[in-house]
């Protein structure tokens, strides 16, 4: 829907969901019982479902604010989710590399390199000035939100 404000947000964290079905599935498959002596890989892969419940969490919440307070009065809290999504991007990235880079290679390497990019593609977000808007509104007020 591109009137839904949430919408890409919703996507980004559900291209997440899919970077670890992605990552874990393959792992799995090329490495069967071997995967449980992979300690660094299955980090990654924690590293990455924990990130993925966060930011949905983050995403939620804000979209309850919104939902009870209206949008105008949860700018704030729109520009921290967005902010943490943008970062939480490419945490997932690097650690979805990580992760292929150590079991697969070839073609097989660039597929699921390619699948990842896709999945933790965000958009374009200008980070600084929804930092400055944060950072502003937490002097204004003297206390934290969200």
């Amino acid at each position: 829907d591109t009137e839904d404000p949430f919408a890409p947000h919703l996507r980004l964290v559900g291209g997440f969901k899919k970077s670890i079905l992605m990552t874990a599935g393959a792992a799995a498959q090329k490495l069967m019982m071997k995967l449980e002596q992979e300690q660094e890989l299955l980090m990654n892969i924690a590293d990455m479902m924990i990130e993925t419940y966060h930011a949905e969490s983050a995403l939620l919440r804000w979209m309850k604010l919104v939902s009870v307070k209206g949008a105008a009065a949860c700018a704030t809290e729109q520009h921290i989710v967005q902010s943490y999504l943008y970062d939480a991007a490419d945490r997932m990235l690097k650690w979805g590399k990580e992760a292929i880079n150590a079991y697969a290679a070839g073609d097989e390497q660039n597929m699921l390199l390619l699948g990842l990019r896709r999945f933790t593609k965000a958009a374009p977000f200008n980070a600084k000035e929804a930092r400055r808007h944060i950072a502003q509104n937490w002097l204004t007020e003297n206390r934290y939100t969200l």
